[in-house]
């Protein structure tokens, strides 16, 4: 005799849950499982199965129309964040978000911007999703921000080939001219320091030409801030001094942007994701070291 397995269950939709989780989120209140002849199975049962499958089909419908597209900037942080040819973004920085927006039963569209431009639109809520980057006072003004992680950053000064001197402490900063990116967060002793001399430049190409031409004394800079690009001009030094400290690296929903009302969601997703190993998985499968979880 042939038997079919069937088991009564209790559904409670989450409607914030993204298609692909669904069979992961719905709560199971009762798990029976019973065996029946299936030649006794009659129209009833039949019945039963039909309105089992609209009630999952009306789950993915309910799950579609909640749905919202949130726009995220993306920018040439390789290997953590690299903007694609077709307007897309890879990486492990994309990848969280994506998996995180997801889990909220929302899409990302990427949008490739240079930093300057997503911090400043970012105050008025011209980007939903500001990725992969360093938290201060001045930015806790606007945006809600979610720790991914912690790194270990070095932050160096690149010496022009026009200038003598030397830099093995922050005194040795003073009154030298100092070229920096606009908008940038290097270190709590730099960007708190009033008293120095700072340049500011959109990009560091204009950093490059500057500090190549003796315009500054001194670019600041780190593995995140182009120091390849500064160390590639003919006759530059390093100075001694390093500037060494534990950075948390951060993804931020504005203030003003219509993801804001999501942004306590959007945290517990990604504090679970530090806490589950997901976050390490997914830097582990780009062969990145994954990011420290705990300062202590």
């Amino acid at each position: 005799m042939t038997f079919i397995a069937y088991r009564t269950s209790d559904f409670s939709i989450n409607r914030n849950i993204s298609i692909a989780q669904l069979f992961f989120e719905l709560r199971i209140k009762q798990w029976f499982w019973f065996f029946i002849p299936k030649p006794f199975i009659g129209k009833y049962m039949e019945r039963e199965c039909v309105m089992r499958l609209l009630l999952l089909s009306l789950v993915f419908i309910v799950n579609i129309a909640n749905a919202e597209t949130f726009v995220a900037h993306c920018r040439d942080r390789a290997p953590e964040l690299v903007p694609t040819a077709d307007g897309g973004c890879e990486g492990p920085i994309a990848e969280i978000i994506e998996v995180a927006v997801g889990k909220l039963g929302h899409n990302v569209d990427w949008k490739t911007a240079p930093w300057a431009r997503t911090i400043k639109v970012a105050e008025t809520g011209g980007v939903d999703i500001v990725p992969r980057h360093s938290m201060n006072e001045e930015r806790k003004a606007f945006l809600h921000p979610t720790l991914y992680g912690y790194q270990t950053r070095n932050v160096y000064y690149v010496i022009s080939p026009k200038s003598t001197v030397e830099i093995k402490s922050m005194d040795d900063l003073s009154g030298l001219k100092i070229g920096a990116l606009r908008g940038s967060y290097y270190s709590k002793n730099f960007n708190e320091n009033n008293a120095l001399t700072k340049k500011l430049y959109k990009d560091t190409d204009q950093i490059v030409q500057v500090l190549g031409a003796g315009r500054v004394d001194v670019a600041i800079t780190s593995s995140s801030h182009g120091i390849d690009q500064l160390m590639a001009i003919p006759g530059v030094r390093k100075a001694e001094y390093i500037d060494t400290f534990y950075n948390g690296r951060f993804i931020s929903i504005p203030k003003q942007s219509s993801m804001a009302k999501y942004h306590p969601e959007f945290i517990k997703v990604v504090n679970d994701m530090r806490t589950n190993g997901e976050i390490d998985s997914i830097f582990e499968k780009y062969n990145l070291k994954p990011l420290v979880q705990s300062q202590n």
